[in-house]
């Protein structure tokens, strides 16, 4: 259950868009909300006086026109804002961290070096935020290969959908486009596997009014997900942050890679 919801802010355009999310989620799950803004090098007092205010006002225009929230703002200082993150997380007992959308260069935000660096260390989901609508989730897809930390992802993203709304798992065989009909006891045999897989999940799921499905599909992975994203309208892609054939625990997979440097839509990735 997410009680604390911890949203990381930069006080860029990118920052204020995953801000709304952050204050979104809260009122729907009844968490507390803590802003956390990290400034890279040592202020003197004016200008972290400036910096406070700056976030105090961001943070009450965003909150205009909501119900009361636990809400609590924080302010660090250190040359390594990643490293902070990851530190508050580990003292804060947080259960979601939220990003905005990373920039090349680290003057306009996080840059991105400092958003993978998260992503690949977090001990918790953590929700990149890029629809400026900033509505609750309708429809959400969640990439499912049998791993570990796609089915905490499925699990994460299940938490954090209101009553009516739809999830829809989806695992690719991945194959050649042109070969994927080559093999069809093959296909038969991963598709049982997969039935009975998402059957185990699907039942340790708590229950809630959430409507879920599920697909097997063969052929190449992106193509499948943008496909069936597409097709669903889908506000929510909740992945797995592992890499298949990674040297490092700690290195994000390729296709979780390819879906933050282009975001769809809300990005849910779980170690």
């Amino acid at each position: 259950m997410v009680k604390h919801i911890l949203i990381a802010h930069d006080l860029s355009p990118e920052a204020d868009i995953a801000l709304r999310r952050a204050i979104q989620l809260a009122g729907q799950l009844r968490a507390r909300l803590t802003l956390l803004h990290v400034a890279s090098s040592q202020p003197s007092p004016a200008l972290l006086a400036r910096l406070r205010s700056a976030e105090e006002r961001t943070l009450a225009t965003h909150l205009q026109g909501q119900p009361p929230l636990d809400v609590q703002l924080r302010l660090e200082v250190g040359p390594h804002p990643a490293e902070l993150i990851l530190q508050y997380i580990s003292l804060g007992n947080c259960d979601l961290l939220v990003l905005g959308s990373h920039h090349q260069q680290p003057t306009q935000g996080f840059a991105g070096s400092v958003q993978e660096r998260i992503l690949e260390a977090s001990p918790i989901p953590v929700l990149v935020a890029v629809d400026p609508a900033g509505a609750p989730y309708a429809r959400a897809l969640a990439a499912i290969d049998f791993s570990p930390c796609a089915s905490r992802a499925l699990r994460a993203a299940w938490q954090l959908l209101p009553p009516g709304a739809q999830l829809k798992a989806l695992h690719v065989q991945e194959v050649a486009t042109i070969r994927a009909a080559d093999n069809p006891d093959e296909r038969a045999f991963q598709q049982s596997l997969f039935e009975r897989f998402i059957g185990a999940e699907f039942t340790a799921l708590p229950p809630r009014a959430v409507q879920f499905s599920h697909s097997f599909q063969s052929g190449e992975r992106q193509a499948c997900l943008d496909a069936a994203l597409a097709d669903q309208a889908a506000q929510l892609l909740a992945l797995g942050g592992h890499s298949r054939d990674a040297l490092s625990e700690r290195l994000l997979g390729s296709l979780t890679r390819h879906y933050l440097d282009n975001p769809p839509c809300d990005l849910l990735v779980v170690r």
